[in-house]
């Protein structure tokens, strides 16, 4: 009876879907990014690492080694159902240079499996015995006779109640590709002022920098992740959108930008990748 379960078991495992490419959701602006020149072709075999408690935190680290996120996985489900390597080959479909993969217990579920099976025939003995009447040339004669002989009859069924245990865990995975750091222009990914940062500094323009990607001109230049960039070569910097642009036609030269740095000005000056 425990082989027959564990062959059950054992055959939905590997009959599953692939759970991280049935409940994968790709990034709004998936397909601009793997265009995007910036973007670099992806390996033959994506780098697996394990995502930490801190979800947010390998995010940020991997966008300053100059990754983009593309999509993610998350489901739950049996604990032996699903693993690393579905994860990884999820990656490759997607073109993932990177998997980042988490998987924690969430409960267990009990309960018993109806197995039904077919008892072996049953064997009778039958012990027979009568008297035989003959007519012939004499006359009438009898004589008695006894017999033995065998009866088979199907045996039934029997359904016995399995029990089982199956620990259920949560799946989580982040799909992410590389980006060529030598052709950004400073290196960094900005953002708006938060209402916040408005009030404190009294403004309405500028922009947060969010990301510094390593061995950038930001990188070097030592701009740093909370910096306020408030003009560029003495102009006014408005939002992340009209500053990415006026980046793009300062492409190579060196530039002066004027920030604030918790509530300190500072102005640094970075020659601009071409």
């Amino acid at each position: 009876m425990r082989i027959a379960v564990v062959f059950v078991v054992a055959a939905c495992v590997a009959s599953c879907a692939n759970g991280f490419e049935k409940f994968y959701t790709p990034d709004a602006n998936v397909q601009a990014i793997l265009k995007s020149p910036l973007t670099l072709p992806p390996p033959a075999a994506p780098q697996l690492f394990l995502h930490s408690n801190d979800i947010q935190a390998d995010a940020k680290r991997l966008r300053e080694d100059g990754y983009i996120y593309i999509g993610s996985s998350s489901f739950y489900g049996p604990a032996n159902s699903s693993n690393q390597f579905q994860a990884v080959e999820q990656a490759k479909k997607v073109g993932a240079a990177v998997v980042l993969f988490k998987t924690d217990y969430m409960d267990t579920q009990s309960g018993v499996i109806p197995y039904t099976v077919a008892n072996p025939p049953v064997v009778s003995t039958v012990n027979s015995s009568g008297t035989v009447n003959t007519f012939g040339s004499s006359g009438y004669a009898s004589g008695n006779y006894s017999s033995t002989g065998t009866i088979t009859t199907p045996g039934g069924y029997s359904t016995y109640a399995i029990p089982y245990t199956v620990n259920r865990n949560t799946f989580f995975a982040s799909y992410w590709v590389k980006q060529d750091v030598t052709k950004f222009h400073l290196g960094v990914q900005s953002a708006p002022l938060s209402d916040e940062l408005r009030i404190k500094l009294e403004r309405n323009t500028g922009v947060l920098i969010a990301i510094v990607m390593r061995n950038t001109p930001a990188f070097r230049a030592n701009i740093l992740e909370g910096d306020v960039v408030i003009k560029l070569n003495g102009a006014d910097v408005i939002d992340p959108q009209t500053f990415n642009a006026r980046l793009g036609q300062l492409a190579g030269q060196a530039v002066t930008l004027d920030l604030v740095r918790g509530s300190q000005p500072r102005s640094i000056t970075v020659t601009l990748n071409p």
